[in-house]
């Protein structure tokens, strides 16, 4: 398993782009097409939004905590020649 400075930032980059390109598919085909906008408070149709601003938010904090634990697992892990997780 390779460690998370092996990885390029432009991998990094793509993993964060691909889940923010998940929720405009989500947007546009399931919020905007059964007019679940009218109950989301600051949601803006076809603009950018508070809630894009949010989701940003929520995948950089997902990828850089992903990989925070998996180095701390790494670390700390009290099987370690055993542990997949090396």
């Amino acid at each position: 398993m390779t460690r998370r400075t092996d990885v390029p930032k432009l991998v990094w980059f793509a993993v964060a782009l691909t889940f923010f390109n998940s929720w405009v598919l989500f947007e546009e085909t399931v919020v905007d097409r059964f007019g679940l906008w009218r109950y989301m408070p600051l949601y803006r149709v076809a603009r950018f939004c508070t809630w894009d601003v949010a989701v940003i938010a929520l995948i950089l904090v997902a990828v850089t905590r992903r990989s925070r634990v998996a180095e701390v697992l790494r670390r700390f892990c009290p099987l370690r020649t055993y542990c997949v997780c090396r």
